[in-house]
This record gives structure tokens, C-alpha cells and sequence, in this order.
């Protein structure tokens, strides 16, 4: 069995011009594996800490050498000798080795980086596609197929340009439709809506995820914009094409109430829930994600009682990728969806841990990207490799986006092979 012989790691940047961490593993029979560590923008309290040097003179303070230093000269000669398809060992003993219950001293982004390249490492030490190595190991003698894609196709909150509150406005392909006609659709429909902010003398530069951040009045608006592209279009909405929204309701959240440009006044948790199942009603939304402030439990499970059971109820930031939250989830009720982001928790085992749990459920689950992306396309190949639902990696634009759509086509195709 392949054992660790070195672990490196660099400082590189990420699709917003931020540091993150690299990390090679490499093993005594000459494999190895590589991986870098997205970042988001909104980054939640409850999630495993992202260490950052917080020295002003580089980077405004998010330079990532403390962590590079972590994973070389203090995890890495602690996993000199381990066996590298260890993935369970190798991730506890970092856990331990951190000491911490958020990972806070060695640093989520260190740890991960180390763990999916580990990951990487004995896939490659068997001479098996990453999707395949991991379904092999987590899901023997599973069917294995492509999840469908949820395409960000316009960017607000924090993602966007302030123009509006909520922070992602999704394009959904049935799933009925194959993967690669499913990202034609998606391509196609930004293309569309590009052209028709053009046409409108509209803004139609793009936000972090690809998506534009087009100068509308409120939320709505946009949704009314995406419906008539799609209803100029070939395709059926409601039927081909649905929408979704990521509301990121605790950016517009205070004292009890949410801020929100569709209303004049502020609205308590009731009133949004209205307004919510209003946009549904209009729109046909498929899914809606954090719509309600990650610590109104109560709310999220009145939210999920009112509607529709084929809308997805979808909990982000409710859960942050943490199986005990998840739990809470389940036991209230509060959604039926969730996002998974390794780099919330900081270990693949950890997050395999919450995707079992939400898979036994009944839980849609959908594999996401971050805002700060790289080129790494792992979380397309996890995605397959572990059954998820969905997956999220943003618009159907920039490099670090397509990277990951691209290599969810590759893997489409060699599953045709079959």
C-alpha cells in the first residue's frame, strides 16, 4: 500500500486575486496528488476556520503563508509514513493534531488541502478517475451518474454590486435532460440574458460567480427577466428550465426583521414567508436557499410546512456542511436541501459523514463551489463519486467555473464508455 513520502505546499491566488493554499501529497511508488482550496465570500460563523496571516504588508492580510507553513513543517512530517488511501485515519489524526473543535489553530484550508490531495493521491495510486476511486470506496457497486447542474445566472448581495439583496438568482435544468444538453441550456441562457440587458441599456458585467449584476430595482425584477428569456427561448419554463433563488437572508437581516428593496417597510419572518410563496406561485421556483436567518429554526420549519414538497427547502447556511446541524435539521423539520462544502468542515471525511446522513434522510444534496474558486475541478468528480443530487459551480463563464462543468462533460462521456 502507497505510504506519504512528502507533502509541499504554495501560496497561489484564487479567482478573486485572494491567497489560498496548494498542497502536493506524494507517495513512495511515485504517485501523487494535488489540490487547492476555494474560498467564499460570506463566510459563516459556524464554519471551520480558514487561517489567514493577517499581515497587512502582503495581500491586505489574506496571505496564507502560516498555512503553508502548517501543512509542510507541522502536519506533513506527522504523515510521512501513513498509508495514503487512510482517508479516515489521515483525517482524524490531522483533526488531532490541530486540537481544536474548529480547526482554528492549524487551519481548515491546511487541512483540507491535505486531505483531498491524499484523496487525489490514491486514486491515482490505483490508476482510477477520481470519480471512480471514490465511488468505489464510499459507494460500492453504485450506479453512477452525472448531478444535475443549478447555474447562478444573476449575482446580487454579496456576490454581485449591491444592486440587490438576494445574492443569486439560479437557472435549474430538468434532470431529465443529459448532463451536456442541461449545460447547453444553461450556456445558452446566458447568452440570451446578456443580450437582453444589452438591449435594455443595462449593466451586464459579471459578479464573482460568473453571473451578471445587472443595475434592477428589486428582486423581482430579475426574476421577471430570467422568465422572458427563457419564454423567448426554445425552452419551456417549468418544464425544461425552473428558477431558484440563494436568498442569503442574514445579510439583509436585523433585529427580527429583513430589509429587502420588493417591500417599503421591513419584513418579519411571516411576512417574507408570504412573499416567498408568492414568488413561487409566480415563478414556479424550484428551490430556495437560505431564505430565512440561519438561527430562526422555528421559522425555517414553518417556511418548509407551507410549501410545496417539490420545492427544495435548501439549507446553507443553516448547516454549513456540519452533521450536527444537519441533525437539528432533520429532527425540526427545518428544510428537505442541502449545499455541501468540504472547506466548511475541513476534512473529505467529514463531509462524505454529512452527505451519508443527508442521503439516508431523503435529502436532495447539492455539491457546491465557492465564490473564491480555483482551476481544481475535485468538487465535480466528489459530486459524481459520492451521488449528488445537484450540482452549483456558478454561470457558464470564467475559467474556474467551466473548469469544473468541463470536467463533469469528460466524465459524462467516459460513463458512455461503460
Amino acid at each position: 500500500m502507497p505510504k506519504i513520502t512528502n507533502v509541499v505546499a504554495r501560496e497561489i491566488l484564487d479567482s478573486r486575486a485572494t491567497p489560498t493554499i496548494e498542497v502536493s501529497v506524494l507517495t513512495d511508488i511515485g504517485t501523487f496528488g494535488t489540490a487547492s482550496i476555494p474560498s467564499g465570500a460570506g463566510v459563516n460563523k459556524d464554519e471551520d476556520v480558514e487561517l489567514r496571516d493577517g499581515d497587512p504588508a502582503r495581500y491586505h492580510g489574506q496571505g496564507v503563508l502560516k498555512a503553508v507553513h502548517n501543512a509542510q513543517a507541522v502536519l506533513g512530517p506527522k504523515l510521512i509514513g501513513m498509508e495514503v488511501e487512510g482517508q479516515e485515519k489521515l483525517d482524524a489524526h490531522m483533526i488531532d493534531l490541530d486540537g481544536t473543535n474548529n480547526k482554528s489553530r492549524l487551519g481548515a484550508n491546511t487541512i483540507l488541502a491535505i486531505s483531498i490531495a491524499c484523496l487525489k493521491a490514491a486514486a491515482n495510486s490505483y490508476k482510477l478517475p477520481l470519480f471512480a476511486y471514490i465511488a468505489t470506496r464510499y459507494r460500492p457497486g453504485s450506479k453512477l451518474s452525472i448531478p444535475g447542474p443549478i447555474f447562478n445566472l444573476i449575482n446580487g448581495g454579496k456576490h454581485g454590486a449591491g444592486n440587490l439583496d438576494f445574492q443569486e438568482f439560479h437557472m435549474i435544468p430538468s434532470t431529465t435532460m443529459t448532463f451536456s444538453n442541461a449545460l447547453r441550456a444553461g450556456a445558452e441562457t446566458w447568452s440570451s440574458l446578456k443580450t437582453e440587458l444589452a438591449h435594455r441599456n443595462a449593466i451586464h458585467s459579471v459578479g464573482d460567480e460568473g453571473g451578471f449584476a445587472p443595475n434592477l430595482f428589486t428582486n423581482a425584477d430579475a426574476l421577471e427577466l430570467m422568465a422572458l428569456v427563457v419564454k423567448n427561448s426554445s425552452y419551456r419554463l417549468g418544464q425544461d428550465l425552473y428558477l431558484g433563488l440563494d436568498v442569503a437572508s442574514d445579510s439583509f437581516y436585523q433585529d427580527g426583521k429583513y430589509n429587502i428593496k420588493d417591500s417599503p417597510r421591513p419584513l418579519s419572518p411571516a411576512e417574507l414567508t408570504q412573499l416567498y410563496q408568492n414568488l413561487v406561485k409566480d415563478y414556479g421556483l424550484l428551490g430556495l436557499e437560505d431564505p430565512l436567518s440561519q438561527n430562526d429554526w422555528s421559522g425555517w420549519s414553518k417556511l418548509s410546512e407551507v410549501m410545496p414538497s417539490s420545492v427544495m427547502i435548501i439549507g446553507d447556511d443553516l448547516i454549513t456542511t456540519n452533521v450536527k446541524r444537519l441533525q437539528k435539521a432533520i429532527d425540526e423539520k427545518s428544510c428537505n436541501a442541502v449545499i455541501v462544502k468540504p472547506n466548511q468542515i475541513g476534512t473529505v471525511t467529514e463531509t462524505i459523514d454529512l452527505i451519508r446522513l443527508a442521503q439516508k434522510n431523503n435529502f436532495t444534496t447539492i455539491a457546491s463551489h465557492r465564490s473564491g474558486e480555483t482551476n481544481d475541478s475535485f468538487i465535480a468528480d466528489f459530486a459524481v463519486g459520492m451521488g449528488t443530487d445537484y450540482a452549483k459551480f456558478g454561470a457558464p463563464d470564467r475559467g474556474e467555473r467551466i473548469a469544473k462543468y468541463n470536467r463533469l462533460l469528460e466524465i459524462e462521456a467516459y460513463l458512455k464508455l461503460k
